[in-house]
């Protein structure tokens, strides 16, 4: 009997746990959908614009498995602006590297990062407008890191006497978000009216170029004229 008992112990003993088993196929592909649309739609009506219901519907899904998976609107939207805003803090170069490459490294890099994923544009500029949470949220987490190190190498370019010192160096920032990012947010509008396609990698990569030269020739002073001489007029 004793030795029945123990056997049953050691049996118990070696019975392996219960794992964890990984979502399957059909759910993450379901996951994936509600976070597509819901992308979609925060930068397209906006946060209080945007219902699990209605994601759910455009999703095929049940809107208790957007709760399942998201738990709630907000839970919805941060995991939305996760997936959105994923490889944003990748736009950065290095900081010992050439100030030129520090400058326009990163500036090449977001306007990939942007013709990609236009949502990124309609999403800041609808949150930028006014202060709230959410967009504490994302500068947060997303933004304040990269903007800062833009600023950062505009001002050691300042110092360097690369980049002319009569612009301020927060200004350049903005510039660069708004010229940058603005074509592949309106590619409707630039294909019916000249013809341009926004969504060619052609077309992004000229677009590219052309930020780089103006940039060399508007703040750069490697680029700039040298002084003409004293008492000299323009013609």
């Amino acid at each position: 009997m004793g030795d029945t008992r123990a056997a049953v112990r050691s049996s118990g003993a070696a019975r392996p746990r219960a794992r964890k088993t990984a979502p399957e196929p059909a759910e993450q592909a379901g996951r994936a959908r509600i976070l597509a649309v819901a992308i979609r739609s925060f930068s397209t009506v906006g946060y209080e614009g945007t219902t699990t219901a209605g994601v759910a519907r455009e999703a095929g899904v049940t809107q208790p498995l957007v709760h399942h998976h998201f738990g709630s609107k907000e839970g919805l939207w941060k995991a939305a602006m996760a997936e959105l805003f994923r490889g944003v803090r990748t736009l950065t170069a290095p900081r010992d590297g050439p100030l030129t490459e520090r400058l326009l490294g990163p500036i090449e890099q977001f306007v990939r990062f942007v013709s990609e994923r236009p949502e990124v544009t309609r999403v800041v500029a609808r949150e930028g407008a006014t202060p709230s949470g959410r967009l504490r949220y994302l500068v947060d987490r997303y933004l304040r890191e990269p903007f800062r190190e833009v600023v950062a190498a505009v001002r050691d370019g300042q110092r360097a006497g690369l980049v002319a010192t009569d612009v301020r160096p927060e200004l350049v920032l903005f510039l660069i978000l708004g010229a940058g990012s603005h074509l592949f947010d309106v590619t409707a509008l630039a294909r019916e009216s000249v013809g341009v396609d926004a969504t060619a990698a052609a077309t992004r990569e000229d677009f590219v170029r052309l930020l780089r030269e103006v940039l060399r020739g508007g703040i750069f002073r490697e680029a700039a004229s040298p002084p003409r001489p004293a008492g000299s007029r323009r013609r």
